[in-house]
């Protein structure tokens, strides 16, 4: 199961959880594969409401003298009876549609569940350097608390900041050993993702591969660093719930699937490139960033060995990806 599928738009309704589960501010920093969103509400009656893996993401509440973040979002309560016009640029078939206006890009989250009217509305200028956030006010009780980059805005922001030159996310798991190297496993829906994370983890537990970290079951950031390949963690988990801020160097990228026996060929550059943009996730309507992601997984197929892993769902793969 991936991110989409488990976020309900009907639970922003119900009572936010305190404690360890929620932090209640007005402004944070969140940090995703080093790229940094300063999170501010501008309104006395909203609230900064993280919650779930994103909290592992938050480095701490946002500062006036904080050094520039790669964006700044506002967020305030508003009603959204009064959105109206852009050109429409992409439908989700989901929860969300993209508009262009004024120069920008503008995001629609509407469910059924409440109405016509979306319940949040993200502007963001040109370059996604700055934006902002209205949450309806109508639809939510007196009290509630919101977080404005809810999935799956949060994830939104993320790819279109990647897409400017700097990362690609792909559909995949990313497992780091004890050595610290990172092993990446591609695949979409249902191709194993999870399944492996949970073959890792049970080697792990049994002594034989300790020291292990899983950064994501279902989502992974890939970078270009210092001459190098990275990979990072992001809270978009899947039906493990496996996520980490943490990253790696990228030692290997296996394209999963299911099959009789644990078998791991080496694959051609060319395929290889054309099956990872498959697995990623760029703004196809949008040009640059869609060349970009192009020209990214070609020179990573170029520097990383990558492979087509068959595996059946017992440790034995373990040691198999490890001989390669």
């Amino acid at each position: 199961m991936s991110a989409q599928s488990t976020q309900n738009p009907e639970a922003l309704l119900s009572p936010a959880p305190f404690g360890e589960e929620g932090r209640l501010q007005r402004s944070e920093l969140l940090r995703i594969a080093d790229l940094t969103i300063a999170l501010t509400s501008e309104d006395p009656k909203l609230t900064v409401s993280t919650q779930g893996a994103n909290t592992q993401f938050v480095v701490r509440e946002a500062e006036p003298d904080d050094a520039e973040p790669d964006v700044r979002v506002r967020a305030r309560w508003g009603n959204l009876a009064e959105v109206s016009g852009g050109r429409k640029l992409f439908d989700s078939g989901g929860l969300w549609q993209l508009f262009t206006a004024n120069g920008g890009l503008r995001f629609h989250f509407t469910s059924s569940a409440w109405g016509p009217l979306p319940y949040k509305v993200a502007w963001f200028e040109k370059e996604f350097e700055s934006g902002e956030v209205l949450i309806h006010r109508p639809y939510f009780p007196p009290g509630h608390l919101v977080y404005p980059l809810e999935y799956p805005l949060d994830e939104l922001l993320i790819i279109h900041l990647l897409a400017a030159g700097r990362g690609v996310e792909v559909h995949a798991c990313g497992v780091v050993d004890a050595s610290g190297q990172g092993y990446l496993f591609a695949g979409q829906s249902g191709a194993g993702k999870t399944t492996m994370a949970r073959l890792w983890q049970k080697t792990e537990e049994a002594g034989g591969a300790g020291g292990l970290m899983i950064l994501s079951d279902d989502r992974i950031i890939l970078r270009y660093q210092a001459g190098q390949f990275w990979m990072y963690g992001t809270p978009w988990h899947g039906e493990a719930g496996l996520s980490s801020p943490a990253r790696a160097p990228l030692k290997g990228v296996y394209l999963l699937r299911h099959g009789p026996s644990n078998r791991l060929v080496p694959l051609r550059r060319s395929s290889t490139a054309a099956r990872l943009v498959a697995c990623s996730f760029p703004p196809f309507y949008h040009s640059s960033g869609l060349d970009f992601t192009l020209g990214f997984l070609d020179q990573l197929v170029e520097a990383v060995p990558c492979y087509e892993l068959s595996f059946t769902p017992d440790e034995r793969v373990i040691a198999l990806v490890r001989s390669s």
